[in-house]
């Protein structure tokens, strides 16, 4: 039996038995891991493919040991302008043992039927009853549409509108001024 799990954003295809490096997870070395965001399992010619939600799988692995990832160097540079920077990244990893890969979440008993929920009271009911609803305030307390401040403004402050200019003689390069 396999599973594809994902963690960290990567996924991992494993079985019982195999050791994968993912990244560093906070647990005592020797300490027994549950990973529950199972994508696919598959059993020989059975396969069960999760559709939008993980499968209902879990893989139980053991911490062996916390290691750190490869040296990676990054140069960063400008041409023409003599900025040059080297950084380096080590990645934190955390090295697991599947012990594991079954069908359903570890540990979990089969659900029953779930309860309709009644529905929620308010805690001061007889202070909602006497706050009067909006639409039985009075008009004037609702809140008013927003209007654009010409609208607001009288029509006597209105400014009359521009006359149109005559259009300007052209000069004549002949009258020799």
């Amino acid at each position: 039996m396999y599973a594809i799990l994902q963690h960290g954003g990567h996924q991992y295809r494993v079985a019982s038995g195999d050791r994968i490096l993912v990244d560093r997870i906070p647990v005592e070395v020797g300490s027994t891991v549950t990973l529950e965001s199972v994508l696919l399992i598959g059993d020989g010619a059975e396969t069960d493919v999760a559709k939008g939600s993980p499968v209902e799988a879990s893989v139980t692995a053991t911490v062996i040991a916390h290691r750190r990832g490869r040296k990676i160097r990054v140069f960063t540079y400008k041409p023409k302008k003599r900025h040059r920077r080297t950084l380096g990244y080590r990645s934190q990893l955390t090295e697991l043992r599947i012990d594991d890969v079954a069908h359903g979440k570890a540990g979990e008993k089969p659900k029953a039927a779930a309860k309709p929920r009644k529905a929620a009271v308010p805690a001061k009911a007889e202070a909602v009853v006497d706050a009067p609803a909006i639409d039985e305030q009075a008009p004037e307390a609702k809140p008013a549409a927003k209007k654009s401040a010409a609208a607001n403004k009288p029509a006597a402050d209105k400014p009359a509108a521009a006359k149109p200019r005559a259009p300007r003689a052209k000069k004549d390069p002949a009258d020799g001024a």
